[in-house]
């Protein structure tokens, strides 16, 4: 990301079309924002997103284009212990499960205590994707850890999926939950 960012503060309250961003969509694409800070996105449920900096990406992953189905919010690459810190922010505040959250945080402590910084690379972990109202959207959060920057190797993504997206993950985890446990 450059040095120059642009404010944006989005309306989602009561609705998620590409209008309400200032974009128009296309059918099975995306519009990326680079350098967008800082970001407040106001969500169905009054919540509020808010970042200082990041790089965002809008899908529309069907053939009506005018609703948005994902917003892909990418935080600049930070140290484990700032991501890990903002992500457990984020789960507090849009009340999200931190266990594996947690467990990435260990993992990568362990492995760099043990000189594993190779084997380290692509280690990801996310939350849960809990619905913020009964109509959506989904809201979820990863980190992965990445040796390409080996100063700040963490990246913090954030999703908030609607439409296609939201019922596929919704069909999925209904599969996963009906599905009976082995003995």
């Amino acid at each position: 990301m450059g040095g120059k960012t642009r404010p944006v503060h989005w309306d989602l309250r009561n609705s998620h079309r590409g209008a309400d961003l200032g974009v128009k969509l296309n059918p099975h694409s995306g519009h990326d924002f680079e350098d967008l800070g800082p970001v407040d996105i106001d969500l169905p449920g009054g919540q509020r997103f808010h970042a200082d900096k990041m790089f965002l990406i809008v899908a529309a992953t069907h053939d009506d284009a005018e609703n948005i189905d994902e917003l892909v919010c990418w935080y600049p690459a930070l140290p484990l212990d700032e991501a890990y810190g903002k992500a457990m922010e984020l789960t507090r505040q849009f009340g999200l499960k931190s266990d594996r959250i947690t467990e990435f945080r260990r993992t990568v402590l362990d492995g760099l205590a043990a000189g594993d910084r190779k084997d380290l690379d692509g280690q990801g972990a996310g939350s849960d994707f809990p619905l913020l109202t009964p109509a959506g959207p989904l809201f979820g959060l990863s980190l992965k850890y990445s040796t390409v920057k080996n100063e700040q190797p963490v990246k913090l993504q954030v999703n908030i999926a609607w439409g296609d997206n939201l019922r596929l993950t919704l069909q999925d985890q209904a599969s996963q939950s009906a599905t009976p446990t082995p003995p």
